[in-house]
């Protein structure tokens, strides 16, 4: 009987730990928010076992932040952990994206324009989950074409925190979707017209930018919530 509950824990756990990241990726907690064990073990019906371990899970993954005595946090990273991301996602994509043109171009530019569909069609509903998953095909597109694993792997360490970013950033101001889809747009005109050289510095340049929209969305954050924490876990966790 302790050999079954061993093994059914790992599982439960997992499950858990997919329904939280989806919520910190789909937006649906903020930056910094807490994220009570009891709440989230009612909220989804289980015992706190599973979800410390989940907590433990999203850790190691850099969603979550445990504080002794104090709690777990959805991720937070300050100005300069946010600049190093930038640097080192400028650093491999640019990379990506130039091996991704040299040998699997017409896949690559396939999967880009697939992803700026999607991306389109979320822009009139604002929907920052929708373009959020769009965006993040986009970059993706890059890696998943480079015939390079060691480049693939680094970049899928830290994919589910920049995934994160980008539902929390892009709709922060009336402009930014607009401006976001137009460069998109030009990066994939750019790599189809062949000048792989002229991508390099747009795609540096965007990257870049996610550190100035992080401090908006630091000024724009909100604490406001009503409801007890269970009621408000549960609505955010429900429909996934």
């Amino acid at each position: 009987m302790a050999r079954a509950v061993r093994s059914q824990a790992p599982s439960l756990a997992s499950s858990v730990a997919d329904t939280l990241r989806a919520s910190i990726i789909d937006g649906k907690f903020e930056l910094g928010e807490a994220l009570s064990e009891d709440a989230v073990a009612e909220a989804l019906g289980v015992s706190r076992t599973p979800v410390r371990e989940a907590m433990r899970l999203l850790q190691l993954q850099g969603l979550v932040t445990v504080v002794p005595k104090s709690g777990t946090y959805v991720f937070q990273p300050t100005e300069d952990e946010i600049a190093e991301l930038c640097e080192f996602r400028a650093t491999l994509e640019v990379r990506a994206a130039s091996l991704s043109f040299e040998r699997n171009r017409a896949a690559t530019l396939v999967d880009l324009r697939a992803a700026i569909e999607d991306m389109d069609e979320a822009r009139p509903s604002r929907d920052s989950q929708r373009y959020g998953k769009a965006d993040t095909c986009f970059h993706e597109a890059f890696f998943d074409n480079c015939g390079n694993r060691y480049l693939q792997n680094a970049y899928r360490m830290n994919l589910t925190r920049v995934a994160a970013l980008r539902t929390h950033l892009t709709f922060l101001s009336p402009t930014e979707p607009e401006r976001s889809f137009s460069e998109h747009e030009h990066m994939a005109r750019i790599f189809d017209s062949g000048n792989a050289g002229d991508l390099e510095p747009l795609l540096e340049v965007h990257i870049m930018r996610t550190r100035e929209m992080y401090l908006v969305a630091l000024a724009q954050r909100t604490h406001a919530h009503s409801g007890s924490r269970a009621d408000r876990m549960r609505h955010k966790l429900q429909a996934l």
